[in-house]
């Protein structure tokens, strides 16, 4: 039987009428995602002609929805026919309607010329093949540490982070929590979370269980089991209204063992900073924004970068209410230049822990298109 044309795609477009998180182009040996550009519409552009070779290319609908059980995602995947799309395609446009998914791709001018087979370039996405399915098989997923007590917000921020529907208490539940538990969910599944408690008051034990989680962590000699990242969430204390900076569990943690962290990319998030801008406001303060930024530093960097005597650690403050957003951003962005320092390689060659943060992010999109570059290039 005879082999396919080459298929040249210039732009593809989705409409869905349910809650849809994410959709990815699954091409044999590489899968890349549509950029959403609102509630029910994906859409993806090519400057230079997307090539697809062989018989069929699909793409993965990833629903908004939290399983109770957090098992590996199931691929749902819509399977299309390269034939169908250059036998039924009209004016360089093909449409079709799966389940509730309206596809429509639009062909370039060559698509139905029946051109002669071009040899492949090194644009060609099929060249991506070797590097992509490597860099995902080395690492397939961003691992990272989220510790936090009741009420920070943990959940909240993972979902905004990383597109995943928001977490019930029974699945984030801090009295629930084991820190040897991978949380992996199907709305995203390049993402494996490690959820555990704060530092209560006199809490040795899950202090404990931190730092040999972190430290056998440090022990696996494949880059899939080793710890990514870690997030250390704290409500941003307000000292008019009595509150501490940290309890005393969290504070012993940070000024007696915090060497665990060591060569772990680790970022201290102060959460609700909304309630610190309306704290400003009641304050009559002439600018909310810039009176926060410099409470944050008298009253929470700086006192923490004191007592830990690190210069590792880095601070960011987040909301999670809408307007707000930029602290998540710069909290994704820091991340992702942390865990590309720490697993970087002597070669140019993209690191996979690298190239799967920004895979697993939701937040920035740029971050996907550079990761995409990045691994292109060494085609």
């Amino acid at each position: 039987m005879s082999v396919a044309q080459p298929l040249r795609i210039y732009y593809i477009e989705l409409r869905t009428a349910k809650d849809v998180e994410c959709i990815e182009l699954i091409i044999p040996g590489c899968r890349r995602s549509i950029q959403q550009q609102s509630t029910k519409l994906f859409r993806e552009e090519f400057p230079q002609p997307l090539t697809i070779q062989g018989e069929a290319f699909s793409f993965s609908v990833h629903r908004k929805k939290w399983y109770s059980s957090f098992i590996p995602a199931a691929i749902n995947g819509i399977k299309i026919n390269v034939r169908d799309v250059l036998s039924n395609s009209r004016e360089q446009k093909f449409r079709a309607v799966y389940r509730d998914l309206d596809i429509t791709i639009g062909l370039s001018p060559s698509a139905d010329a029946m051109p002669t087979p071009v040899t492949p370039t090194p644009s060609n996405i099929n060249n991506l093949r070797p590097t992509t399915d490597e860099l995902l098989n080395q690492c397939p997923r961003f691992r990272i540490l989220v510790i936090g007590q009741s009420g920070v917000g943990k959940s909240t921020l993972i979902s905004k982070a990383f597109g995943i529907a928001k977490a019930s208490s029974e699945n984030l539940e801090p009295r629930k929590a084991h820190i040897e538990l991978e949380y992996i969910s199907l709305d995203n599944d390049r993402i494996l979370l490690h959820d555990s408690t704060g530092f209560e008051p006199a809490d040795n034990v899950n202090s404990d269980a931190v730092k040999l989680f972190i430290k056998d962590r440090k022990k696996r000699e494949r880059v899939r089991d080793q710890l990514h990242a870690v997030w250390l969430c704290f409500r941003i204390p307000i000292e008019a209204h009595g509150d501490r900076l940290l309890e005393d569990g969290a504070e012993t943690f940070l000024k007696q063992d915090n060497s665990v962290l060591q060569n772990i990319p680790t970022i201290i998030v102060f959460t609700k900073y909304d309630k610190l801008l309306t704290y400003m406001a009641m304050q009559r303060e002439a600018d909310a924004d810039a009176a926060a930024k410099v409470y944050l530093q008298k009253h929470c960097f700086g006192p923490i970068a004191k007592f830990t005597g690190s210069t590792d650690l880095s601070y960011v403050a987040v909301s999670s209410n809408p307007g707000l957003e930029d602290g998540r951003k710069r909290l994704i962005d820091l991340t992702h230049q942390k865990v590309a320092e720490r697993f970087k390689f002597q070669t140019d060659t993209p690191s996979p822990v690298s190239v799967v943060t920004q895979m697993a992010q939701r937040t920035l999109p740029h971050l996907k298109i550079e990761g995409s570059i990045d691994v292109g290039t060494q085609s």
